[in-house]
């Protein structure tokens, strides 16, 4: 990903995120950059799946940006951290980033048979243009 100029890997946002600080309320977290053909610049998205009989809070939400601030720095802090129902995944477990940056920056996207929750990739799609007609709720 390159925000900003500030070039990272999602990897170190995974670092911050899977740590034992949330592991009793995060299940599982994909970190993915999305970039029209007409932006400038690539706006990054923080994909959450919450554990059962939690959600993701206002506060948990700003105790998350703290703690990507504080670990790694201010420009590493996603523009959007948000809840999904599930988080696309192969039949070996790895996370299909490609994909969901695909479909969140307006591409068509061929899925592999090799993605073990082949459907929860559609859920994606509405995160193409998020800004211009996104739920202000929490």
């Amino acid at each position: 990903m390159n925000p900003s100029g500030v070039r990272f890997e999602s990897s170190e946002i995974y670092s911050v995120m899977e740590s034992a600080r949330f592991n009793d309320r995060i299940f599982d977290t994909l970190c993915v950059g999305r970039k029209h053909a007409s932006d400038r610049d690539e706006t990054v998205f923080l994909f959450v799946r919450m554990r059962d009989g939690k959600m993701l809070t206002a506060g948990l939400r700003g105790e998350m940006e703290d703690a990507i601030r504080e670990s790694l720095s201010p420009r590493h802090v996603p523009k959007h951290i948000l809840e999904v129902e599930d988080i696309p995944v192969t039949t070996n477990g790895k996370k299909v980033e490609i994909v969901v940056k695909g479909i969140i920056s307006g591409s068509d996207v061929k899925v592999s048979n090799t993605v073990a929750n082949m459907k929860c990739h559609k859920s994606y799609a509405k995160y193409r243009n998020w800004e211009s007609h996104r739920d202000t709720k929490v």
